[in-house]
């Protein structure tokens, strides 16, 4: 496959980096994958091709950026005319639904950002497995115990002052305790309240379970739920300042304790610096940030693949 050919399979932009890469075949692959393509009632060899001749482009074009990772490349044999087209490799609408360039865009390949709208997967039938198994049933669960964790700890309520009330003066392992138990439950609850993720991520592995060993596959998920995996949005749409904000009074607490000065500096270095980090994440910045993003990439690719061969022991796919 020639480099011309993998650029236009995978729609990318007229300069584009190794982020642009991935992005672009991540967006083909949760469409085309075959998980996504049995919820879209796709056609499974074509969406086997694709997904295929995607994989093929993806590791021509990656090499590229082995030597230098922060390279932007000026893509070849890009053709105005044929930008109407909303998939360029075998006259395939790969994300059907988008508009169409034209030539008076400032940049006539920005509109594959729009795209990204996946068809929501079809409602099972009702049974007493699609129900314990379902969104619905695991989330109002979770919530629930999510509900009595925050009841049992959150320091402002009456039954539990007593708790966090030091005998002696105020040390900063007793103001850890007490924002550790605000803030955790707290954010927990509403957080699965908002998002759904946290069962999310149980009802993927339940679902995943029980199809493996009875091989009849389940995937279980709210009717207008996106395609996805739920750990890779746990991991990047965390509100990480929340989360590292206890770790970093406790990390002081632990300095204030140790009599060692060794101890003493390791640990007020590692509250200096996630304090830094932790300031960082309130504008989306940060190494935590950085590191929680590449993770889920990898978490997401392992995903797929898991999918697929969930999908061929319980004979939905012959990929």
């Amino acid at each position: 496959m020639t480099r011309e050919a993998a650029e236009e399979i995978l729609e990318l932009p007229r300069r584009y980096t190794r982020d642009d890469l991935k992005h672009a075949h991540t967006e083909i692959a949760r469409k085309y994958h075959p998980d996504a393509a049995t919820q879209g009632h796709l056609d499974p060899q074509e969406a086997q091709r694709i997904m295929v001749e995607a994989n093929k482009a993806n590791a021509v074009l990656k090499k590229q950026f082995v030597d230098d990772p922060n390279r932007v490349v000026e893509r070849v044999g890009l053709s105005l005319g044929d930008m109407g087209i909303a998939g360029g490799y075998a006259g395939v609408n790969w994300r059907a639904g988008a508009h169409a360039a034209s030539a008076d865009d400032e940049d006539p390949w920005s509109f594959v950002e729009d795209w990204g709208a996946e068809p929501a997967p079809e409602k099972p039938p009702l049974s007493v497995r699609t129900v314990l198994l379902g969104p619905v049933v695991l989330r109002l669960v979770l919530i629930a115990l999510l509900s009595l964790w925050w009841w049992d700890t959150f320091p402002l309520l009456g039954h539990n002052l007593g708790r966090y009330l030091p005998v002696g003066p105020w040390t900063l392992y007793d103001v850890f305790v007490l924002v550790a138990g605000m803030a955790y439950p707290t954010y927990f609850l509403i957080y699965e309240a908002v998002s759904g993720y946290l069962s999310g991520l149980v009802r993927e592995v339940l679902n995943g379970v029980v199809s493996w060993v009875t091989r009849n596959y389940v995937d279980l998920r709210s009717h207008t739920a996106r395609y996805g995996c739920a750990l890779y949005k746990l991991l990047r749409e965390q509100v990480y300042a929340v989360l590292l904000a206890p770790v970093v009074l406790w990390l002081a607490s632990m300095c204030e304790q140790l009599s060692n000065p060794v101890g003493k500096a390791i640990f007020l270095f590692a509250a200096l610096v996630l304090g830094i980090d932790t300031l960082a994440a309130c504008v989306h910045g940060g190494y935590v940030n950085t590191w929680t993003a590449a993770l889920a990439e990898r978490v997401e690719a392992r995903y797929l693949l898991l999918r697929a061969s969930l999908l061929r022991r319980c004979g939905k796919w012959n990929g």
